[in-house]
């Protein structure tokens, strides 16, 4: 009996790690973004599920164009070997051959860069800071 008792305590345990750690879907990505310029959120990069998978589409002469690139998931370990930076708390991102996506704790920084709303995107450039809409 106070086997079983103990073998339900460890699963309960466990079950309440579990799900204790499970991260956001990179689904939550999903929507637009802009950058703030002269004091106004101006749209730049929509994040959108297609049947192909995750697109960036991008904001131009008041349209969005729907990207041809389909990215995949960025992994923890990516990101900070990208950035130079070690992360603290959650993290969703994406990735293309050109572009990655990220979503941060607020307050991230690397090197000079700084997020406070924990949307950012990267390019061979350098990192953005997002607002999503």
């Amino acid at each position: 009996m106070n086997r079983k008792r103990s073998y339900l305590a460890l699963a309960v345990c466990l079950f309440a790690a579990l799900s204790g750690c499970k991260q956001a879907s990179v689904d939550s990505l999903e929507g637009e973004y802009g950058v703030a310029e002269n004091g106004k959120i101006v749209p730049l990069i929509k994040v959108e599920k297609t049947d192909k998978g995750y697109v960036f589409d991008d904001y131009q002469a008041g349209k969005w164009r729907t990207g041809t690139e389909v990215a995949r998931p960025l992994k923890r370990e990516e990101f900070e070997q990208i950035m130079g930076a070690k992360l603290q708390g959650p993290f969703d991102g994406l990735q293309t051959n050109m572009a990655m996506f990220a979503k941060v704790q607020p307050g991230f920084t690397a090197g000079d860069f700084k997020t406070s709303t924990g949307y950012m995107m990267a390019f061979m450039l350098g990192p953005i800071e997002l607002t999503k809409m």
